[in-house]
């Protein structure tokens, strides 16, 4: 506690320098109460110098194109800045001019441009403001007076950690305005140096007017330095026409700041490199007797190499496509009750106008412990994107389910010693499903999705069946109905299913009837601390059959997605049969998540923590104890690790790890 407490409180400041902390934390209330959500005309201009290179610079996804040729890139833009809200800025392109391959950089160094100061965070992901109220128990401050109406107020962190940085900041004494700060910190493999000139009038003076970066990047012997410039509130307003045209005759025209000798001599080399190659490439094709020659082989082959670590788009006017990086560590998860899984994700879009597309977006998965692909393609027409209004269907294969009462039916007729001790995985089954739904918004509060689902499941194990004079198919036809209410705008999100399935059609040979309600919310607290709270019910009411119970919103997830973390939300331990084999269930998964919690104190690893979370889930069904979870967890620029362990009652049962990569998640 008394770490964690305002260093300013043990402090000889006079209460003058008390007075301007207060007013720097104040300035947004008092005097500009919202960011200015309109477009801003804005310039960029960065260059990036590869200093060292080695072949594993092939494995950073949004560098690979740097991994050769040459050293030394420019790239300016000109277009208009939006805001989405305080931490979501996206620059609109409109006039480009660049040497660099493939015309763009990652968003892990764009991102540094446009700082938001006086928020809680200073960039979207993270980085602890030291500006605002609340994170002033992270830092350390100093304030200088030298009598004008300028002060100095120096600020550092209490502990080395990736969301804290330091530096200083010169600040108006009678307002706390922020005149301009300079600030150095690490975080997400990067090193930066901001230097920041902040607007003057209203809600502009949230924003920056003139804003330099620095940023290195270092990994495994590569090293790649970049400084950005970027202007704002810049005079020229461009039609909205405009996208992405590349023009240097225009940007010598709308560049604000002329370039830097340095800066003009990449482009004189860029020119000459490039006619040259142009030269060379007339002559091949005069001595050429093929009219057009193919690519090299070493060129086809870069370009594979390209798609195996980087997302891939193209984009065709009213048709577009994407695919995620085949060879990515985000997509590689594991743990002890699901073992190593792999995913890749796929997209394909055609478009008739904004208000109606046609979306494809496959995911595909395989499970190493149970050898299995997994795959789940939903083919969706939107028709009223405002409402949320589409419709669409879904191709899928679920997760193995399991059906403890076909081992009954067996020992019923057969006796309870038929099997012996062999496990035959009788009770396994795979499942292919279609559902078709209908979803809208009727109203602000209320979202409805109906339709129907039809199921196919057949045993693992076909001959084991067929021996005990059991069915191979199992087929249901149900509709459903799923209604998601939010009475409140920041409140709990509820969700209500039901399913019931008609005997008879399509073969339909199981009925039930499930009924499932489930609540959840994210209470968002400041400093980059959230409290995730999830809870439901779910049970069955057709007593005709006990066959595959299968809910849900409780169900083992083998691609798995949402909340803050995969890990929320889900069970981790628990007996892949459980989710099968009761007629009801009640289950709350709880988790609280921080920037600095207890693995930030130590030397060397809390330098490296970004975020820490702490797990508590508890399950009750048929036939057993009260079943509960408790986990910690870890997350790095490198991978997230948690451990986890479970309880009947209060009796001990399994402990268990679990962890996925987050090295160059957003590169």
């Amino acid at each position: 506690m008394f770490i964690f407490m305002p260093a300013i409180s043990f402090s000889k400041e006079k209460s003058d320098s008390i007075s301007v902390l207060d007013k720097i934390w104040s300035y947004k209330r008092n005097f500009a109460h919202h960011l200015d959500g309109e477009n801003n005309n804005m310039y960029l201009r960065y260059t990036l110098n590869t200093e060292r290179r080695n072949p594993t610079l092939f494995l950073v996804p949004s560098l690979y194109s740097f991994a050769r040729g040459d050293r030394l890139y420019i790239s300016e833009i000109y277009g208009k800045m939006e805001q989405k809200e305080n931490h979501e800025f996206t620059m609109k392109p409109q006039i480009v001019s660049n040497t660099i391959p493939h015309g763009q950089i990652s968003e892990a160094f764009t991102d540094y441009l446009t700082p938001t100061l006086y928020e809680a965070t200073i960039y979207e992901d993270g980085i602890l403001s030291p500006f605002c109220r609340s994170n002033r128990r992270y830092y350390r401050y100093e304030v200088h007076e030298d009598g004008t109406n300028l002060a100095r107020v120096t600020f550092r962190p209490k502990l080395k950690n990736t969301q804290l940085v330091k530096g200083y900041a010169v600040v108006e004494t009678n307002t706390g305005r922020i005149v301009y700060t300079i600030y150095d910190g690490e975080f997400d493999m990067l090193k930066f140096h901001i230097d920041v000139v902040m607007g003057t009038e209203d809600t502009n003076s949230l924003l920056p007017q003139r804003c330099k970066s620095d940023l290195n990047f270092n990994f495994i012997g590569n090293r790649i330095s970049t400084h950005f410039l970027a202007t704002y509130n810049n005079p020229v307003t461009l039609p909205d026409s405009l996208h992405g045209k590349y023009d240097r005759a225009r940007m010598d025209e709308l560049r604000p700041i002329q370039l830097r000798e340095e800066e003009d001599s990449i482009y004189q080399r860029y020119d000459k490199m490039r006619e040259e190659a142009l030269k060379a490439q007339e002559e091949k094709e005069k001595t050429d007797s093929l009219e057009k020659k193919g690519r090299s082989f070493g060129d086809k082959l870069w370009d594979i190499g390209d798609y195996l670590v980087t997302s891939s788009s193209a984009d065709a006017g009213a048709i577009s496509f994407s695919l995620s990086p085949i060879l990515n560590p985000q997509y590689v998860s594991y743990s002890q009750s699901r073992g190593l899984s792999y995913k890749i994700q796929l997209g394909a879009r055609y478009s008739w106008n904004k208000k109606r597309y046609l979306t494809i977006q496959p995911q595909i998965g395989y499970n190493f412990k149970i050898k299995q692909f997994f795959h789940y393609t939903p083919i969706r027409m939107t028709y009223n994107p405002k409402r949320n209004g589409y419709a669409e269907l879904v191709i899928a294969n679920g997760n193995r389910i399991s059906n403890a009462s076909i081992l009954q039916v067996i020992k019923d007729q057969y006796g309870a010693d038929v099997m012996g001790n062999e496990n035959m995985d009788l009770d396994y089954f795979t499942d292919n499903y279609i559902q078709a739904v209908n979803n809208v918004v009727a109203y602000d509060w209320l979202e409805i999705k109906a339709g129907i689902v039809y199921h196919i499941r057949r045993p693992v194990n076909v001959s084991g069946m067929i021996e005990f004079n059991q069915p191979t198919v199992y087929k249901s036809f149900a509709p459903t109905l799923t209604l998601h209410v939010s009475p409140w705008r920041r409140g709990p999100y509820f969700t209500l299913n039901y399913e019931r399935s008609i005997d008879g059609i399509l073969d339909s040979n199981l009925e039930y009837e499930r009924i499932e309600m489930d609540v959840s919310h994210k209470f968002r607290l400041n400093a980059m601390r959230v409290f995730c709270l999830t809870g439901g019910f779910g049970l069955y009411t057709n007593s005709k059959t006990t066959y595959f119970l299968d809910y849900a919103n409780f169900r083992d997830q083998n691609l798995p997605g949402g909340w803050e973390d995969d890990w929320t939300g889900n069970f981790q331990l628990i007996d892949p049969q459980w989710y099968n084999m009761s007629k009801y269930y009640l289950r709350v998964n709880s988790s609280y998540e921080s920037p600095l919690l207890f693995f930030s104190f130590l030397p060397w690893i809390g330098k490296q923590v970004e975020k820490e979370r702490i797990y508590l889930s508890t399950l009750s069904i048929e036939h057993t104890r009260a079943y509960s979870e408790i986990g910690y967890g870890i997350s790095t620029r490198f991978v997230s690790i948690g451990a986890f362990a479970s309880f009947l009652n209060i009796k001990f049962q399994n402990f268990g790890f679990k962890f996925t990569f987050e090295l160059f998640r957003k590169w």
